[in-house]
């Protein structure tokens, strides 16, 4: 980890607060803070500490004077001295903004975004209340856009525990955490506690953008007709039924792309021969006036064959395949 090593040379001999549980980010491997920063005392704090010499270290960013390392992208050092008044002001000021509008979903945490964050409030909160391991699953636009470790799995893992993204204050508790920079579908979040879903929410990002251009989408000759019209427009193959209710999109999606050249295929996917893109409604589409509409990117391969449609535990429900290619 470069962040960690450049800390490393700026906290040598000094002490260093450690604030969160880095477990989970490295795998569970405990004792990486303490290998990358063995050159300091190192003390580990669940909550922000309220010290006054050395340093802190913490995913949390807070663009203050205080901030040391600007450069880093995950873990940042912070001159210890006015640190906490700094970090409460700033988490005050973010509560009063946001609590101010709409959640997305009101959960054990209620569920913010804004500006291209995740933010999470609870109020009243106590302190075993920042103790869950949250999960938050991010869905791209674009499968290409995720890092190489998680292509096979169709979305970013930005799982994170609540006092290592967030405070508690006043008697309140907000964590927030920045989405990817790439164009997002929509993401889920939510808290399993042991093998337990306690609450799980899901937002479609690009919902504004389906209503908006549906009657653009719907004026093309559709690619394929079954329960949901397919439409291949600007590299999207798009969903769409009319009329439309919730119990059309429960069930997943399949989608299974064959290039024309194997070769194409992610290492991953060589051996079944074909791109694995299946999906779910609630990330990826969206319910309005009667009407369902949902968008995939297609791989920008050349495509020899789709086959598509939905499943739930007993099989396949319905299925259409079609080459594109020849619809051109």
């Amino acid at each position: 980890e470069q962040d960690l090593l450049a800390i490393r040379e700026l906290t040598a001999g000094e002490p260093v607060t450690v604030v969160g549980d880095y477990k989970v980010y490295f795998n569970r491997a405990g004792h990486a803070i303490n290998y990358y920063l063995n050159s300091s005392l190192i003390d580990y704090s669940r909550l922000p500490p309220a010290v006054s010499r050395g340093f802190v270290v913490m995913r949390e960013r807070i663009d203050t004077d205080t901030m040391i390392t600007p450069q880093n992208q995950d873990f940042f050092l912070y001159d210890a001295h006015g640190l906490p008044a700094d970090l409460l002001a700033s988490y005050r000021s973010s509560y009063r903004s946001i609590a101010s509008t709409e959640p997305i979903a009101r959960e054990e945490f209620d569920v913010y975004l804004d500006d291209g964050t995740v933010y999470y409030i609870k109020d009243p909160c106590e302190r075993g209340d920042t103790s869950p391991l949250l999960f938050l699953h991010v869905f791209p636009e674009d499968l290409d856009d995720l890092p190489d470790d998680r292509r096979q799995h169709g979305f970013d893992n930005l799982d994170f525990i609540v006092h290592e993204r967030g405070l508690l204050f006043d008697g309140k508790c907000l964590a927030r955490v920045a989405l990817p920079q790439y164009d997002i579908a929509g993401f889920r979040t939510g808290w399993f506690h042991v093998d337990t879903l306690v609450w799980s929410t899901a937002h479609v990002v690009q919902a504004p953008k389906l209503i908006s251009e549906y009657q653009t989408i719907v004026s093309d000759e559709p690619a394929a007709r079954a329960e949901f019209d397919l439409y291949i427009r600007g590299g999207n193959l798009y969903y769409v039924k009319e009329p439309c209710g919730v119990a059309d999109t429960d069930a997943s999606f399949f989608l299974h792309v064959v290039p024309a050249d194997l070769d194409d295929l992610p290492d991953h996917r060589k051996q079944h021969g074909f791109d694995n893109l299946d999906f779910d409604f609630d990330v990826r589409g969206v319910l309005f006036d009667g009407k369902c509409a949902a968008a995939v990117s297609l791989p920008q391969y050349a495509i020899a064959r789709i086959t598509t449609g939905q499943f739930d535990s007993n099989g396949r429900i319905w299925g259409v395949e079609f080459a594109p290619d020849a619809l051109e």
